[in-house]
């Protein structure tokens, strides 16, 4: 039985990223206040926290893939599958 499976991280996160490298890069331009300097501080740990979601999202996303291919042909022998 084939099932449609189209698995693929968001872009959202992708999106999220690119905002916050966009925020970081005009923040950099600029003089450092103690302002600029506490807000790129915070964009980089929302950057850090975006990052690994994406990362999670990928690995999810990749380990369901792997379920589904080895779901095609569970008779095959154990050395042909997926780890």
């Amino acid at each position: 039985m084939k099932r449609p499976y189209n698995l693929h991280v968001p872009s959202s996160t992708d999106f999220r990223i690119e905002g916050l490298i966009t925020e970081i890069r005009t923040l950099c331009r600029e003089r450092f206040s103690p302002e600029a300097e506490a807000e790129l501080k915070r964009l980089a740990r929302e950057l850090r926290l975006a990052i690994k979601q994406h990362v999670g999202m990928a690995k999810s996303s990749l380990g369901i893939k792997k379920a589904v291919i080895n779901e095609r042909d569970p008779d095959a022998p154990k050395k042909d599958r997926i780890v």
